[in-house]
C-alpha cells in the first residue's frame, strides 16, 4: 500500500520492507493493483477497511518522521498524546507528554533521527469506534554508529492510539513502546 511518501508496508518478493533515510534503500511498490486493497483482501469500501488502511499509513508516516526528523514527528501527535518510548527518551519508561518534565516536545526537539525502521509482518489493528483506531506490531529500529560505524538494531513492539479529526486527519494519542528481544 503506497504511502504519500512512496513508501510502503506491502510484503515484497524481494525480502522485508525497509525504509531508510537513503533513497538507495527506500522500498517502493509501484504496482498499481495494490492501490486499492488492504492486504490484499478486496477494495477498501468500507469506513473499517479505509480505518485498518489509514492506521498502517499513518504509522508509517509517523515513524518514518523518526527517521528524516523527529521533530517533524510532532505533527502527527495530539495536542493530549500520552507516551511511554524508551527508545527515544534515553531509556526511561515514565509515561510523557507535553505537560510533563522534560516534555515529549522537548525529547523529539533533541532526538538524533534513526537510519532506519522495519516493521515486523502486518500490524494488528483494532477499530475503536468510528473514527479511533489501535495497533500493535514488532519494530526494528536502526541507528549507524559513529563516523560509519556499525549499524546498530533495536527492536521493540508498539502500541499506539490514533483519532481522526473532523477534518479527516489522524493524530497520535497514546504510544507505549518497550523494548523486545
Amino acid at each position: 500500500m503506497p504511502t504519500v511518501l512512496g513508501l510502503t508496508n506491502d510484503p515484497s518478493p524481494h525480502g522485508p520492507q525497509t525504509t531508510s533515510s537513503s533513497s538507495s534503500n527506500t522500498h517502493t511498490n509501484t504496482s498499481s493493483s495494490s492501490n486499492n486493497k488492504m492486504g490484499g483482501k478486496g477494495r477498501l469500501d468500507t469506513i473499517s477497511k479505509r480505518n485498518h488502511h489509514a492506521a498502517v499509513e499513518v504509522e508509517t508516516l509517523f515513524w518514518r518522521a523518526l527517521c528524516d526528523s523527529p521533530d517533524a514527528a510532532k505533527e502527527y501527535m495530539s495536542e493530549d498524546c500520552v507516551m511511554i518510548n524508551p527508545l527515544f527518551a534515553g531509556g526511561s519508561a515514565e509515561p510523557m507528554s507535553k505537560k510533563t518534565e522534560p516534555s515529549v516536545d522537548t525529547i523529539l526537539e533533541g532526538a538524533e533521527p534513526w537510519t532506519s525502521y522495519r516493521m515486523h509482518g502486518t500490524p494488528q489493528v483494532v477499530e475503536i469506534d468510528l473514527m479511533a483506531v489501535s495497533l500493535l506490531y514488532k519494530i526494528s529500529l536502526y541507528r549507524q554508529g559513529e563516523e560509519g560505524g556499525k549499524v546498530e538494531e533495536f527492536q521493540a513492539v508498539v502500541h499506539s492510539c490514533w483519532r481522526q479529526t473532523a477534518g479527516a486527519d489522524w493524530l497520535l494519542c497514546s504510544q507505549m513502546v518497550a523494548y523486545s528481544d
